[in-house]
């Protein structure tokens, strides 16, 4: 009987193994995802910015018209010029009101007229950008679906982008789970933490959960005990996600909505 016990101890401590090893290989697939977003992200706005310096010389005030990068260039891709650009054909992109708005300028603009090739070559340029925009959301759609395999507790609470930006500040969903919730509050926060706790300056409230809709939506003065709150039920979501593998998601959603309520209600 003992060896029939020690056989199973055996056999079920294998199988425990096997999967801490498989969610180990699928964390290192989240994280090398999430470091290609960050690089993506870094490359898009170094083509948004390449770009807006460029088409300047043909249409300057375009740049403060539109401010928001994906917008701006789209318009150059579908438009090329700013004599393309009349309210007929902007307003499909960018809506009517705006379009009007950058057709009027456009007739009186201060740049210069620039030669076809010299618009293709800032066209292309624009073009690159939506393309690594395009992969960047592809990848982030890729991101929150295995994260909602490896970790779906962490995404309940946190979002997938989030609960996978939490595993790769860590190193693994093991090592997060092995992290207290006031050590996960402030991930992401380190030089903050250092700096108070060589200067004295206030420690930090908040790390990367900042994003949480749980904490950048709720009032300043709240935001630290939501932060806390939060924090402790990524703590517990992290270790029934990697050492478990339970979705206790509803409950734990539970219970910090309780709470937040709570905090809402103190209005301290």
């Amino acid at each position: 009987m003992n060896n029939f016990k020690k056989i199973r101890e055996q056999a079920l401590n294998k199988i425990t193994g096997d999967v801490k090893q498989e969610k180990s290989r699928e964390d290192k697939l989240v994280i090398e995802a999430v470091q290609a977003i960050s690089e993506l992200d870094d490359v898009f706005n170094l083509i948004v910015e390449r770009t807006r310096n460029w088409y300047a010389y043909h249409y300057p005030e375009l740049e403060k018209l539109v401010k928001e990068p994906s917008a701006y260039l789209i318009i150059i891709k579908e438009m090329k010029s700013k004599e393309a650009m009349i309210t007929e054909n902007l307003a499909p992109f960018i809506g009517e009101k705006q379009a009007k708005k950058i057709a009027l300028k456009a007739t009186n603009s201060m740049g210069a007229d620039l030669q076809d090739k010299d618009l293709e070559r800032i066209t292309k340029m624009a073009e690159l950008g939506l393309h690594v925009k395009q992969e960047r959301d592809e990848l982030t759609k890729y991101v929150e679906t295995r994260m909602n395999e490896i970790a779906p507790n962490l995404c309940a609470l946190a979002g997938g982008m989030l609960a996978a930006r939490l595993i790769a500040r860590t190193g693994s969903l093991e090592k997060l789970a092995e992290k207290p919730a006031g050590t996960i509050q402030v991930l992401g926060a380190e030089k903050a933490l250092f700096a108070h706790l060589r200067k004295g300056t206030p420690p930090p409230k908040h790390g990367i959960i900042y994003h949480s809709p749980y904490v950048i939506q709720s009032p300043r003065k709240q935001r630290g005990k939501m932060a806390r709150a939060l924090a402790a039920k990524l703590a517990i979501a992290a270790r029934e996600d990697f050492f478990e593998g339970k979705d206790i998601s509803a409950l734990l959603k539970q219970d910090l909505n309780k709470r937040i309520e709570e905090i809402r209600k103190s209005k301290k």
